[in-house]
């Protein structure tokens, strides 16, 4: 059934250019609080808000890329799939990496200029393999995992109906096995690539019949709406009372994710009503979603000082707080397109080794 789906997705194409402004949103958040507060803190409303309906929002990226494994990439074969990830996901993120890391880099004299230059490369090495060049590189570790793991999850899915209820267990894996956050830190979690596996494998069941299944939803469209309201409350109630671990997992991360793919079945559900008649400015944003998402990171913070006067002016509070978040959305987001832009004109079609995109 997958072949029959290889034509171009535009409702997931659409849902991917959502995806990716819902991440840059809950980024501009935390910037802006961080530049008019001095500190990100999880107990202001505003924070709160934007975390229970933001934080994990990169499940929908992990549960877009196997959707889109299934309905369009598998019938094209395992090694066209690898040497597009390679070429324009893997070689981007090492081109960025190697640019990020220098602009963090002092060269403190002329004299050490070696000793500082195999720092830079040694610093390179760890900020490839952990993905801390800057703090959002920190899914591509995780997402070359999830592309490795990828025939095993394909096999479990369509060998036998054993493989295949291993198959939900791994869908199901989340529930219990919760992410550990590594943004920061120079760590790789395995707990955190199993539950972005889960979130994967759903893309992966939801892409295999993705008419038929989005059909089956649709008649408990407001089951999955109610379970959606249902964990979302809960967790402005966790948030709240400053709740979470229930021995090793997190009640948090289970909640997320199940609040994640309710929102991803909504949301392709309302996409996919209006099949032939998707926001244009969104596939725009769709089209250079990686590139967005490499960029905007350090495009935030490196920025924040221009945004000084609507930030610091702490009268109005919080609705400074809302002004700088909508505008560094917008700054972020444009000045991205924009570098994608400049670099698809000067780098022609090379311009996807660099930027992705």
């Amino acid at each position: 059934m997958a072949s029959k789906e290889s034509a171009f997705l535009s409702y997931v194409h659409s849902f991917r250019g959502l995806a990716i402004l819902i991440i840059v949103f809950g980024h501009a958040v935390a910037a802006a609080t961080i530049g008019a507060r001095g500190v990100f803190d999880e107990s202001y409303l505003l924070v709160m808000i934007s975390e229970v309906f933001y934080h994990d929002s990169t499940i929908y990226f992990a549960i877009i890329s196997g959707l889109l494994f299934s309905s369009v990439l598998k019938p094209k074969g395992f090694k066209r799939f690898y040497v597009s990830k390679l070429k324009f996901i893997i070689v981007p993120y090492i081109f960025l990496t190697l640019i990020f890391t220098f602009l963090r880099i002092r060269f403190k004299s002329q004299e050490g200029f070696f000793e500082n230059f195999w720092f830079y490369l040694s610093t390179t090495f760890r900020n490839l393999i952990y993905g801390k060049a800057n703090f959002v590189m920190w899914y591509i570790p995780v997402l070359v995992f999830l592309y490795l793991v990828t025939p095993v999850l394909d096999w479990l899915q369509n060998k036998s109906n054993f493989t295949k209820g291993l198959f939900l267990l791994v869908v199901l894996m989340p529930l219990v096995i919760s992410r550990i956050q590594m943004a920061h830190e120079y760590v790789l979690k395995l707990e955190t690539m199993l539950y972005f596996t889960g979130a994967y494998a759903f893309g992966m069941w939801l892409g295999s019949d993705i008419n038929e299944t989005l059909g089956k939803f649709k008649a408990y469209k407001f089951q999955i709406l109610a379970i959606a309201i249902l964990s979302t409350l809960s967790l402005f109630y966790l948030y709240n009372n400053q709740l979470d671990y229930f021995g090793k997992v997190s009640l948090k991360e289970s909640l997320f994710y199940v609040q994640k793919l309710c929102f991803t079945v909504l949301i392709l559900l309302v996409f996919k009503k209006f099949e032939y008649r998707q926001i244009k400015w969104l596939n725009v944003v769709a089209r250079d979603s990686f590139a967005i998402y490499f960029l905007h990171g350090f495009i935030l913070f490196s920025s924040l000082s221009l945004f000084k006067s609507v930030l610091l002016f702490n009268e109005i509070e919080p609705l400074n707080i809302i002004s700088g978040t909508v505008l560094l959305l917008v700054y972020s987001v444009g000045l991205s397109l924009l570098t994608v832009y400049l670099s698809r004109k000067i780098f022609k079609r090379y311009s996807r080794f660099l930027v992705g995109a």
